[in-house]
């Protein structure tokens, strides 16, 4: 399966010391099999730092997933539903209560739709008490999600050949 990774970095290969926590599905790699995502996601990086001129890069991997039997993969299904948005609310928090999370790396690799930045709204309104679980999942499915594949350890990111780097 091939796979996209959109930054503003170059690097050899990817090192999840550098990877920021606190992310959807918990610190790790991300990559998309939507190319146009990964081009957004490397502009945006650009956006979000201090030289605006910086080089952009797609990272174009191929990823195995013939055996996965020896990992411990965690997947969601396209469409959101309350089980889906707990987990990102859990590992995007400093502090949670939730037991359902990633953010000790417990699960290898996480499949399942981005949440977006948008979304961090509805999820501050659910956190403020200002909508319900229910509400919140409701808007959510409404929205148009790519699915994204986090490897949050180093067997899994060794299912990942890169094929070729792309300055876009």
């Amino acid at each position: 399966m091939r796979l996209y990774h959109g930054t503003d970095a170059f690097f050899e290969r990817p090192d999840l010391s550098m990877c920021r926590p606190f992310k959807d599905f918990g610190k790790g790699f991300y990559l998309t099999p939507d190319l146009a995502v990964a081009k957004r996601m490397a502009e945006r990086c650009v956006e979000r730092s201090d030289w605006q001129g910086a080089p952009k890069y797609v990272y174009v991997y191929d990823f195995d997933d013939s055996d996965l039997s020896a990992l411990n993969v965690r997947r969601f299904a396209p469409i959101v539903n309350e089980e889906f948005a707990m987990f990102v609310m859990a590992n995007r928090q400093t502090r949670t209560t939730v037991a359902d999370h990633n953010r000790d790396n417990r699960h290898d690799i996480v499949v399942g739709p981005i949440a977006d930045d948008r979304m961090g709204v509805l999820f501050r309104r659910f956190e403020d008490g200002e909508v319900t679980l229910e509400y919140l999942t409701s808007e959510l499915k409404f929205r148009k999600l790519s699915m994204q594949f986090s490897f949050h350890t180093n067997r899994a990111l060794q299912k990942l050949t890169l094929k070729e780097v792309r300055r876009v």
